[in-house]
């Protein structure tokens, strides 16, 4: 038996595990900023990028061969005519996974060039379901329980205390962005303005651009440069010297993420930014909620959990295995 298939059976991971960088957010005990968030009690784990698109292709195709709760969108796949709730007809809104076949039988696929980008056009419970399907160990995994009750509580369910990963909580997404302690170079107030380390405006800059403090985000009152079109979406990690102080990419700009924030009673937190928005919306200021059932060209979310401990199944890395 080959190497890589023994490890699969002993430690029970499946063979189209997805491949999830961590980074760990330390300095438990932290005071909140004047907004009066990132106070955080312990340590925790957030994904170093937002969920990809093919990431969620495999989600899809591991579950959603007949999808009745919809979990793959028809803007996915297909050019718009209508506005989408964008405001006008647009043109320019992004496709990237094109489903095949029947009922029963369907299949996913990526546009070619898409994959890594952060996946959009998924709503919050669209994301606590990818979450149940992660912590019950992926493959045909249910997605209705497990780090959420989805049943019990629908789309304002907070996650389990027995959760192996979640949607980052409001606090989590907010110091991985935006801390770092004066005493360990950060500026006074031990807050970031912007999510690049940086109180000054980001510079937006062509994907890969190795300066700091770049950012993908809307020109259009900037003279000269492309408008912020939501077609613009760029590669997780694109600016690979702009992470914040715990090494997290993208947490301004290039797409808005939920939070697990609770908002008005009915709604989701969401914070970051776009590729379709001006600069504003990166501040560490600025917070937006909508209702968990929304689905919007410029929205997707990041993982959290806790720091495995060793021996944990948690802190055995995903195994993806080679091809013969």
């Amino acid at each position: 038996m080959k190497l890589w298939l023994l490890l699969l059976l002993v430690v029970g991971i499946d063979a189209q595990a997805l491949d999830i960088e961590w980074v760990t957010v330390g300095d438990a005990g932290n005071a909140p900023d004047k907004t009066g968030y990132g106070a955080l009690g312990y340590e925790f784990q957030i994904a170093k990028f937002e969920v990809t698109i093919g990431q969620y292709a495999e989600f899809l195709n591991a579950v959603a061969a007949t999808d009745p709760r919809g979990l793959w969108n028809a803007s996915m796949g297909s050019a718009l005519l209508t506005d989408n709730n964008q405001g006008g007809i647009r043109n320019d809104l992004p496709v990237f996974i094109n489903r095949i076949g029947a009922p029963g039988a369907f299949r996913y696929e990526v546009i070619a060039g898409q994959e890594k980008k952060p996946v959009v056009y998924v709503s919050f419970l669209d994301a606590m379901r990818f979450v149940n399907w992660l912590h019950n160990g992926q493959g045909k995994g249910d997605t209705e329980t497990g780090a959420y009750d989805i049943a019990k509580h629908s789309g304002l369910a907070r996650h389990e205390p027995g959760a192996k990963v979640w949607i980052a909580t409001e606090n989590e997404w907010y110091k991985a962005a935006y801390f770092q302690l004066r005493a360990k170079g950060g500026p006074a107030g031990d807050y970031w303005l912007y999510p690049t380390r940086s109180n000054e405006l980001p510079q937006f800059r062509a994907e890969g651009a190795s300066e700091p403090n770049s950012a993908n985000y809307s020109q259009k009152n900037v003279a000269n440069l492309p408008p912020g079109a939501y077609t613009r979406m760029y590669q997780v990690g694109s600016y690979p010297s702009s992470a914040s102080y715990y090494g997290t990419f993208d947490q301004g700009g290039n797409a808005w993420e939920w939070n697990e924030a609770i908002v008005f009673d009915t709604q989701r937190g969401m914070r970051g930014g776009c590729v379709a928005h001006t600069s504003e919306k990166m501040k560490s200021v600025v917070r937006t909620s909508t209702k968990p059932e929304k689905k919007y060209p410029d929205t997707g979310f990041r993982l959290a959990r806790s720091v495995p401990k060793a021996g944990d199944a948690a802190s055995v890395p995903p195994i993806t295995p080679k091809q013969p």
